[in-house]
């Protein structure tokens, strides 16, 4: 017959470890254990242990269990764990079981030798009054950090504190675990009820108003002790505290916030600046932390030599460093704020798709220009230079890949060929136009258009926003906005957009429709000039002004009404146009 397999060696009651055989019929189960054990117990209990009720297995069970986690689909627990009244390690068993997957043979209590290694990397210490019990627990394979809990200074920042503390001495213990956690973090205990019921003391009645404080739980067992190792009929109450991570305070950051806050209220007309203008509020929210690492590489040089163990002639091997250097690190906190900088609507609207990308690839060459007013301006004159080129080819190769499509029977209708200037073989978008562009997740054919979508439609607005004659700014929030809500409603046709609805399929394609056509008209007649299509007279003479050979071109492409409405709207763009845009 095999050996009985305790709920405290695999972690579930009444469960096999998968290298162990399945424990034989329950009761005879438990009997062969609690009498193994109450040998241990007789043999390892101080006479002085008055206070010393080991916590029974299943509730002991509960206690740990009720830590987990569930992110992801996985199960997973809060780590380090401290067990404060360790005791012969009962509670202890439980966390090594769980949390670590660590096992303990039923009978000498001892870790598996298959586990001994993941035994000695838990990250699970004991304090245990009691000299005969700590020299039990480091038998068993715990790792026993101090002896008297009520006198611990812990360095280690627990997430967990699970305790079975003396009944007499319940609030002091569960008052000091507060104190530890204070910081955030689980705390489970196991009180004597009385305890709680009957806040006859000041130390009682301030616990009872912490744990009110902070939301605790609790759980009342009448008889959880009736058949443990040492009996006894006492009803117990299981503490059970989610105390939140508290927020991190850094002196630094609150000197420089009451820096800040000086400096602007003694300058009314900057503290507007900042407050109205992104770029302006970049820059001082930059300033800010450059000086804040400053301070902080200063601080490191200034204490790191309490935590080397360099000596004379020796190397430094500090227990702690920084990695970087400082002005490695004041390299990289500048290139964090030039992407930030890209990335506002004022610029980042402001410049072509092409644009976009070969500023987003010299982040690495801006870390080496400090994040000043002086830069921010010399870059966006060196923007504005290079717009003019940039639109020009960005409305070219726009044109091109919409009529490039057109030798594919699904995308044939999207030109519309007339007789230009001296070639026979021009041609113009026309209202409706297909495109590729995938609006649906490839793993589930969920509509999200914000993965690839947006940046593509995004692309085609700024491109018409150009040959837009009405002197807005483009705003890429609204479209952001637009495609958000179309995909929570799940709204996949007619999207109504700036200058188009769009209608997505899952095969992979966009149709749109123009519902402007004035800037479908100035698209098609920037491209028919710069390919060379329209007479140079086009849109400089009115239509009985112009050659015969030119009226036969404007006769083809618009006709005349179309072409006085053209010329009296000013819809032809121009450079200037563009240069008015981006003032």
């Amino acid at each position: 017959m095999q050996p009985p397999v305790c709920m405290t060696c695999t972690g579930y009651p009444g469960r096999a470890a998968p290298d162990k055989a399945a424990p034989p019929h329950r009761p005879a189960f438990r009997r062969a254990y609690h009498e193994t054990r109450k040998e241990v117990y007789t043999m390892t209990t101080p006479n002085d242990s008055l206070d010393f009720y080991p916590t029974p297995d299943s509730l002991a069970f509960d206690m740990v269990f009720s830590l987990r986690e569930v992110k992801s689909g996985f199960t997973t627990y809060p780590k380090p764990i401290l067990e404060p009244s360790a005791g012969d390690g009962a509670l202890a068993r439980q966390v090594h079981a769980l949390a670590f997957n660590v096992h303990h043979d039923y009978k000498t209590g001892e870790v598996d030798q298959y586990d001994k290694g993941k035994a000695r990397s838990a990250e699970l210490d004991c304090i245990e009054l009691s000299s005969d019990f700590r020299a039990v627990l480091k038998k068993d394979g715990f790792r026993v950090v101090h002896d008297n809990f009520l006198t611990f200074r812990p360095t280690t920042k627990y997430a967990a504190i699970v305790m079975n503390p003396p009944f007499s001495e319940g609030a002091r213990h569960l008052l000091k675990a507060l104190d530890v956690m204070q910081d955030g973090g689980k705390i489970r205990c196991l009180l004597n009820a009385e305890t709680l019921r009957n806040p006859c003391t000041n130390e009682r009645k301030e616990l009872a108003a912490r744990l009110e404080a902070l939301h605790a739980t609790v759980k009342y067992y009448p008889d959880a002790f009736k058949n443990a190792r040492r009996a006894a009929r006492v009803e117990v109450a299981l503490v059970s505290v989610d105390i939140p991570d508290r927020e991190p305070v850094s002196r630094i950051r609150l000197d420089l916030k009451n820096e800040t806050a000086e400096r602007l209220k003694e300058n009314p007309e900057f503290a507007a600046l900042v407050s109205s203008d992104p770029i302006t509020a970049a820059i001082e929210r930059y300033n800010a932390a450059a000086e804040g690492v400053r301070r902080i590489y200063e601080e490191y040089n200034g204490i790191k030599s309490l935590f080397s163990s360099a000596g004379a002639g020796k190397k430094e091997n500090p227990v702690m460093a920084f990695t970087k250097s400082y002005n490695d690190a004041i390299r990289e906190l500048r290139g964090m704020y030039w992407k930030q900088l890209f990335e506002m609507p004022q610029l980042f609207d402001a410049m072509t798709y092409e644009m976009q990308q070969d500023y987003q690839k010299r982040i690495k060459e801006l870390e080496g220009y400090d994040f000043s007013a002086y830069n921010i301006l010399t870059v966006r004159e060196e923007i504005s230079r290079n717009l003019l080129s940039s639109i020009d080819h960005e409305i070219i190769k726009l044109f091109d890949d919409w009529t490039n499509l057109h030798y594919n029977d699904e995308y044939s209708k999207n030109v519309h060929y007339y007789n230009g200037w001296c070639t026979n073989s021009a041609y113009k978008i026309n209202r409706k136009v297909i495109f590729r562009c995938n609006a649906f997740d490839t793993y589930d054919g969920r509509f999200c258009p914000r993965y690839n979508a947006t940046g593509h439609v995004a692309q085609i607005e700024r491109v018409l926003h150009f040959l837009d004659t009405n002197g807005k700014p483009y705003n890429g929030d609204e479209l952001r906005a637009v495609l958000d809500a179309a995909e929570k409603s799940g709204q996949t046709q007619k999207i109504q957009l700036h200058y188009f609805t769009a209608t997505f399929y899952k095969k992979g394609t966009c149709h749109i429709e123009f519902t402007n056509t004035d800037v479908l008209k100035s698209f098609n007649l920037y491209a028919g000039q710069r390919k060379g299509w329209l007479p140079p007279t086009y849109g400089k003479k009115s239509y009985h002004d112009m050659a015969a050979a030119d009226r036969r071109v404007v006769d083809s492409y618009e006709g005349e009404a179309s072409y006085t409405d053209t010329l009296t709207r000013h819809l032809i763009p121009t450079q200037s146009t563009f240069l008015q845009l981006n003032a």
